[in-house]
């Protein structure tokens, strides 16, 4: 209530200071994201003052939509007038026009930094509190996305745009929530068309916030954006591969890329929304998309901070469309030494008639789990894991560079192990058919905790490791034996202290 009493009084006070002067001099030794405007700095922190005095619900709505309008109306009709008298070719052509727009955008969106972010409850849905906007504000920053869009699609090929409108954008997605989630696709396609590799890290940490934040609401548009945005990952990463990088820094870019890569994938996986993978746009592609991460990231001991997070993504596409495909269980917290708890949970009649977030998200794309393009992506994964994740599984600890000491390689071989007890739960009769497709519905919504054991003749996957791979790579049949029984019968920690014994004792199984 006091500060809502000062707000007319501030912003008519500071409305001078307003003015935005693009001051090229120092355009040459600007950073693609770290300022260095100039005044403008300075002035980013009076426009996003004043959306701090317009913020407060006790604010009378006209007054606030008369404030806002004397705030923004400049800034709209300054970057309109600059679109119109000139052609996008020109405005891409006379730095002076670009940044002047950058600096429109840049403080429309600081002006909305000073709303508070939009409150969302447990499954991602925008809620009601005291400080959600007025419909009429709502409209205002809705007006401001469009015309942010529209300068983004227009001038894409600048990185002085992209920037400022990633920027706005998102300020917009914080207060605005859910609203603003159907601006995301022409956002991204703006965004990933001409971006850079440092951009697109950036873009995959900001993907990674708005799938956590939002889910499961967010589902349809994550599956929208899913194949742009990995075909534009790998085609830094093929690209490299062909011609190899031309120094340190770039290298460097790579690394940070693959990380954000595959903690955004991580990210999907652990809001609940692997589902988007199984659409029938998406499904098709499913082994492309892995491959790369079994084949290339997961054994490449030069940064076992991937190897790790390559692994994971795997451990998580195992439990949601092997172990648990019909989404009775939330992937962030199913881990093999959590199972147990959650069994306890589903028999005692805790989870009895809810439906889980990864459901949902399907249900909000439309998507049955049992259907056609779910089995297919299935049928892909089954493939993929008998030709290249199981044997990435002891190529990559037994490489020579491999330091099992290290405490990087440490968490690598944890990541392995979870893998490969996913896959021996994955393997039981109860989950697979005999004809070895995996079955689209459970018995129960109820998974196998570590230790498995049961019959381990009539596991399919014990028996591709004690007569198949085991001994392909050189493993003794008694030794072989002995792991699969160790797999079977050891919880999380003690395998991974097999593993690593296992891994020493042999010298490597290749």
């Amino acid at each position: 209530p006091l500060l809502a009493q000062y707000s007319s009084d501030f912003i008519r006070a500071v409305g001078d200071l307003l003015e935005i002067r693009a001051d090229t001099s120092k355009l040459s030794s600007l950073s693609a994201a770290g300022g260095g405007f100039g005044l403008f700095d300075s002035q980013l922190y009076l426009f996003e003052s004043c959306g701090i005095m317009l913020a407060p619900a006790e604010l009378d709505d006209d007054t606030r939509m008369s404030l806002l309008q004397h705030l923004f109306n400049p800034l709209f009709t300054s970057a309109q007038r600059l679109m119109n008298q000139k052609s996008t070719e020109q405005i891409l052509q006379e730095p002076r026009s670009l940044l002047q727009i950058h600096h429109y955008l840049t403080a429309i969106g600081s002006i909305i930094k000073g709303f508070p972010d939009a409150r969302v409850d447990a499954k991602g849905t925008s809620a009601s509190s005291p400080h959600q906007l007025s419909p009429s504000t709502a409209q205002v920053f809705l007006k401001a996305a469009d015309m942010c869009i529209a300068i983004l699609e227009a001038l894409q090929a600048s990185q002085l745009i992209r920037e400022a409108a990633r920027f706005t954008l998102s300020r917009m997605l914080s207060v605005l929530g859910a609203e603003a989630l159907p601006y995301m696709p022409r956002l991204i396609d703006g965004l990933v068309s001409s971006c850079a590799v440092e951009e697109l890290s950036d873009l995959l940490s900001f993907l990674g916030l708005v799938v956590f934040k939002f889910k499961p609401d967010v589902a349809p548009t994550a599956s929208e954006l899913l194949l742009p945005v990995i075909s534009k990952v790998y085609g830094f990463l093929d690209q490299v591969a062909q011609d190899g990088t031309t120094g340190t820094d770039e290298a460097l870019l790579l690394q940070d890329l693959r990380k954000a890569y595959l903690t955004w994938i991580g990210a999907i996986f652990n809001s609940d929304l692997d589902s988007i993978f199984l659409t029938p746009q998406n499904a098709p592609h499913l082994a492309t998309i892995l491959r790369p991460i079994a084949s290339q990231l997961a054994v490449d001991s030069s940064s076992p901070q991937c190897q790790r997070l390559a692994f994971n993504v795997l451990f998580k596409a195992i439990q949601a469309w092997m172990v648990d495909p019909m989404g009775w269980h939330t992937l962030a917290t199913m881990t093999p030494s959590a199972i147990a708890t959650l069994n306890s949970k589903t028999a005692s009649g805790q989870n009895a008639g809810k439906t889980t977030l990864r459901q949902v998200a399907a249900q909000t794309l439309g998507l049955r789990l049992d259907s056609a393009s779910a089995n297919e992506a299935r049928n892909q994964l089954q493939e993929l894991i008998t030709k290249t994740v199981v044997p990435a599984c002891f190529e990559t600890p037994t490489q020579p560079d491999f330091r099992m000491a290290d405490a990087q390689a440490s968490l690598v071989v944890t990541e392995i192990a979870g893998v490969l007890q996913m896959l021996l739960m994955a393997g039981v009769p109860e989950i697979s058919d005999s004809d070895g497709s995996f079955m689209a519905t459970m018995p129960a919504p109820q998974i196998l905790a570590p230790p498995t054991g049961g019959d381990l003749n009539r596991n399919q996957f014990a028996s591709y490791l004690a007569t198949g791979l085991l001994p392909n790579l050189g493993c003794p049949a008694a030794m072989a034996t002995e792991f699969v029984q160790a797999l079977a019968s050891l919880d999380q920690k003690q395998f991974k202290k097999y593993l690593v014994a296992f891994l020493t004792s042999s010298g490597g199984t290749q």
